[in-house]
């Protein structure tokens, strides 16, 4: 029987196999890793979801891997006698066929809706041409001799573009080519999907946070236990918590169809970390029914995980919402990418020290820069000024929260 790779988590719908872990004939029990995968999020582990016998192995390292794709064969260790598809079959004997045991997801892409003679798809076996892949650049059902070379002339294209970078920058002095992390490559991917399928608008607002810096200052000095370290990101994440709660449209999501929203009802409010394998986003779950202290532990408890790599998907999964703070490294402003399926985001910048008029004085106070990012389908102007205005009234008073 197939070995199916099970869904294993909220937006992960492709993964790089780094490792195979075990070999065909090996006997192995349930919860037993069989593979190390990395996704643009984490690297983890896939057990085994039985105690089996492993008669096939239907991918290899470097493979793209979906949920839902049979990933290996294997006998069970039980009385129950095992009994292979027609299925199972032609996909082993489609197998065993390519001299390069490729992803067998690949090999079983129909082809049946693809037409083209004989001498074409001859043609496109010489030259190693996947006639899917052209299907997938240009849409056509009927792929001719001149869509083959076209095909290879796109990429060759490609290539010749990427070595012309590399040649005219080697012109002016020594360079380097540094590979990108599997993390670092499918963030990208996502920021870019993120930025070119919502239509951005930000939101930009000052919080006076002088009595929250108070607040926080007096609380280090009674507080030295690293576990709970205080600081500010708790306050903000609390924050939000009332307002998504108040103002419900931020704590949705837009609909496959793009015709309705999702409305939450759970809070779980994420924070993005930067560590040396990429961005990550941790997720603090049921904020709204959590104390400030208990959110601070839980928050230094996944930015240790984050810089040890030792995030779980289900650390990084549930998300409504999510922070992404640079007031530890300076700036004023910034437009920070909405993490779908949520519909805004907020970013936090440097605090400054600014007069403020009050009572016909200027007075010094501390004050925090927001840039809230959020998605035009679903939330207007209106709604942005009024989470700005609430995120800083509640700031204000950060005992009450």
């Amino acid at each position: 029987m197939k070995f199916i790779l099970p869904n294993i988590g909220e937006g992960i719908d492709t993964m790089s196999i780094t490792e195979v872990l075990i070999k065909k004939e090996d006997k192995v029990t349930k919860d037993t890793p069989v593979l190390l995968v990395e996704t643009d999020k984490a690297s983890m582990e896939i057990p085994i979801d039985c105690d089996c016998v492993i008669k096939d192995i239907l991918v290899k390292e470097g493979d793209l891997i979906s949920p839902g794709q049979a990933i290996m064969i294997i006998d069970k260790n039980d009385e129950q006698k095992i009994t292979y598809t027609a299925e199972d079959d032609n996909q082993n004997i489609a197998r065993t066929t390519n001299e390069n045991d490729i992803n067998p997801k690949k090999e079983n892409l129909s082809t049946e809706s693809i037409h083209a003679t004989p001498i074409v798809k001859k043609e496109a076996k010489k030259l190693g041409i996947d006639i899917n892949e052209i299907k997938k650049d240009n849409n056509k059902n009927r792929i001719s001799k001149n869509d083959l070379y076209k095909h290879i002339e796109k990429n060759n294209s490609n290539n010749e573009n990427k070595k012309n970078i590399s040649d005219n920058l080697s012109k002016w002095g020594l360079i380097e080519e540094i590979k990108l992390t599997a993390n670092q490559i499918k963030t990208g991917e996502r920021l870019y999907n993120s930025w070119d399928s919502i239509p951005h608008v930000t939101q930009f607002d000052e919080s006076d946070v002088t009595n929250l810096y108070k607040l926080i200052k007096l609380l280090k000095k009674i507080n030295k236990n690293e576990l709970s370290k205080v600081s500010y990101i708790p306050f903000f994440i609390k924050a939000a918590s009332y307002i998504l709660e108040e103002l419900k449209i931020f704590n949705s999501s837009l609909n496959t169809d793009q015709k309705s929203i999702i409305q939450k009802y759970y809070c779980n409010i994420g924070f993005a970390v930067n560590t040396k394998e990429g961005l990550v986003v941790p997720v603090i779950k049921n904020v709204d029914k959590k104390s400030i202290k208990k959110i601070t532990i839980e928050f230094n408890q996944l930015i240790n995980k984050a810089r040890n790599k030792e995030l779980t998907i289900e650390d990084m999964s549930g998300g409504c919402f999510t922070i992404s703070s640079l007031g530890n490294i300076g700036g004023k402003f910034f437009t920070p990418i909405i993490n779908p399926p949520e519909v805004a985001i907020l970013g936090i910048s440097e605090i400054a020290i600014k007069p403020i008029l009050i009572k016909n004085k200027f007075i010094p106070r501390k004050i925090l820069p927001l840039s809230l990012s959020y998605d035009h389908r679903v939330i207007n102007g209106a709604d942005a000024a009024k989470f700005t205005k609430m995120f800083s009234t509640l700031i204000l008073s950060p005992e009450k929260l």
